[in-house]
């Protein structure tokens, strides 16, 4: 009779039907108050029905109980993640183990906990459990493919993506993707046009598809086409969404005057030393990430939300964004911010001297950084800022994460830039450089071993001949660059706005009007 009606419940549960499901739940605990299972329906209940703090609550209670579910522990982790809480939602979904996944949803979730918390080796486990489990749902596929990219395995991620398209030739995000994975030179892009064709009023189709057109074009160096097929795509989505400039200079300018005071800064030391890495995204991060993860005595955490997500607790703000103007500006506690950080990121160090946070736009929090971390150390990553736009422009980023939409226009992408560019100017002139180090990306391709040297000294390691073989670094890469830090170094991205044409020349005078004169 257990079974039975807890078989109905999650039966309810996965069809949307969350009352039918709350009833069961309601009734079994009539008759067995201390029933964990029932407890955790009900959490996932009031997770589907978007109350996170309750569903915190009862799944506490249907752990205490002694559910094992990895159904409810998976909705506890998604839970945890929806509320900031970062750090206790990989330990629970690193706790699971693999044959407490009875479904192929379960498996799934707990490898997307464990993906958005940086447990990339671990979460593809999952992915092929859930494929195993259920070979014919797409998305199932999608999130193993791009688990195996990320892991290094690109034939493996290859041959992913192309049964996701077997199954669903509409799932555009897989085709971008294959694209970018092979070079473009498989691929027909008369195909695509068609595809591109069909896509109506579906927005997020056409920009994947006209990204994957314009990897083509690129690929055979047809740069007039490539712009041609990003202004078209991008287009239908720019009318969709708002991105304010007047905005972006707030955000800046907040970054830059920073909090008028901060508390007492009494973080501990006896934890790793954090690095962070910062700059504009397409600006070679990735690489220097990689260059500094090489060495025996750093670990990298890929891209941590966990310190902006602490400064904005802290601040007690009450808007939903953690880039905003308030919270760059208000007071904090610099002793608790650094102290939580450092005691999440723990795990993640191991037995490393150096752990490595490479979130991008970090460089907004960069007061923040060395105000309350004594141990930290920040590189700043810089790239002609001409080629940071056309980078940028050429990116789909997610498109649900509204920090990006400058990138729907090259206008709006050369402001954003040059506002970082002013920012980076005045971080590179105040911070001392014992914990702020500057590093171009030009320079480190022209003198791969000089500036590969000088970033091993930064952190305060010996250096090692290793730290230049970087491509052969086996730690995942969860960024846009994962394919190409596994090859070594080149020149190839250096000056590409000059292959654009007029829309170089455009980019370069908008930097001009916004202040900016490049090099």
């Amino acid at each position: 009779m257990q079974n039975d009606w807890l078989s109905d419940a999650k039966q309810q549960l996965l069809s949307g039907r969350l009352e039918q499901a709350y009833t069961l739940a309601l009734e079994q605990l009539s008759e067995v108050r201390e029933d964990g299972n029932a407890w955790g329906i009900m959490s996932l209940v009031a997770l589907e029905g978007g109350n996170h703090t309750k569903s915190l609550e009862l799944s506490s209670k249907a752990l205490s109980f002694g559910t094992k579910s990895a159904l409810v522990i998976a909705g506890r982790g998604r839970a945890l993640l929806e509320t900031g809480r970062q750090n206790e939602a990989r330990k629970l979904a690193a706790s699971v183990e693999l044959d407490q996944c009875e479904t192929a949803l379960e498996a799934d979730t707990v490898g997307v906990i464990l993906a958005r918390t940086g447990l990339h080796k671990c979460a593809a486990e999952f992915f092929s459990k859930a494929v195993e489990l259920d070979n014919d749902k797409p998305q199932f596929h999608y999130n193993l493919a791009t688990s195996l990219q990320f892991n290094g395995d690109l034939d493996g991620a290859k041959a992913a993506y192309r049964t996701l398209l077997n199954l669903d030739p509409a799932f555009h995000r897989a085709r971008l993707a294959l694209v970018q994975l092979e070079q473009s030179c498989e691929h027909d892009l008369r195909t695509i046009e068609q595809l591109f064709d069909s896509c109506g009023s579906e927005t997020d189709s056409a920009l994947q598809l006209g990204h994957a057109a314009a990897k083509i074009c690129e690929a055979a160096k047809d740069h007039a086409g490539t712009i041609n097929w990003l202004l078209k795509a991008k287009a239908p989505k720019l009318k969709e969404i708002s991105h304010d400039r007047a905005w972006t200079e707030q955000i800046f300018e907040a970054a830059s005057k920073g909090p008028t005071t901060v508390g007492m800064n009494t973080a501990a030391t006896h934890y790793h030393s954090p690095l962070f890495i910062v700059g504009m995204p397409r600006s070679g991060t990735t690489l220097v990430e990689r260059i500094i993860s090489s060495h025996s005595a750093a670990a990298t955490a890929g891209e941590l939300p966990d310190l902006a997500l602490l400064v904005k607790r802290s601040t007690g703000t009450s808007g939903k964004h953690t880039l905003a103007a308030e919270v760059l500006l208000s007071n904090y506690n610099t002793g608790q911010v650094g102290e939580e950080y450092l005691s999440r990121t723990a795990s993640l160090a191991g037995n490393a001297k150096l752990l490595i946070d490479k979130m991008p736009f970090n460089f907004f929090f960069a007061r923040h950084i060395l105000d309350s971390l004594p141990e930290a150390k920040i590189v700043m990553v810089r790239r002609d800022p001409r080629d940071v736009v056309f980078a940028n422009f050429r990116q789909l980023f997610a498109t649900d994460f509204g920090y990006y939409n400058y990138a729907y226009d090259l206008s709006d992408t050369a402001h954003f830039v040059a506002q970082f560019e002013k920012l980076a100017d005045q971080w590179h002139s105040i911070f001392p450089a014992d914990r702020f180090h500057e590093v171009h990306y030009e320079d480190l391709i022209a003198d791969q071993e000089r500036e590969s040297r000088r970033l091993i000294a930064f952190t305060g390691l010996e250096w090692e001949e290793q730290c230049l073989q970087f491509h052969r670094n086996a730690a995942p890469v969860a960024t846009a660059s994962s394919i190409q830090v596994r090859s070594p170094i080149h020149a190839r991205s250096i000056g590409q706005w000059r292959k654009y044409g007029a829309y170089g020349d455009m980019v370069d005078q908008r930097l001009q009007e916004f202040g900016i004169t490049p090099d």
